[in-house]
């Protein structure tokens, strides 16, 4: 996409998932970063 997405809307997002995702992941399929994961 050419138009920029505020970074606070990524923060915003991950806050609302968090409580019901099991794990979050960053990037491509191969070479996927974990951002938060379940314990």
């Amino acid at each position: 996409s050419k138009k920029d997405i505020p970074e606070n809307s990524y923060i915003q997002l991950i806050q609302k998932i968090q409580p019901v995702a099991k794990s979050i992941m960053y990037g491509e399929a191969c070479s996927s970063v974990p951002l938060f994961k379940k314990k």
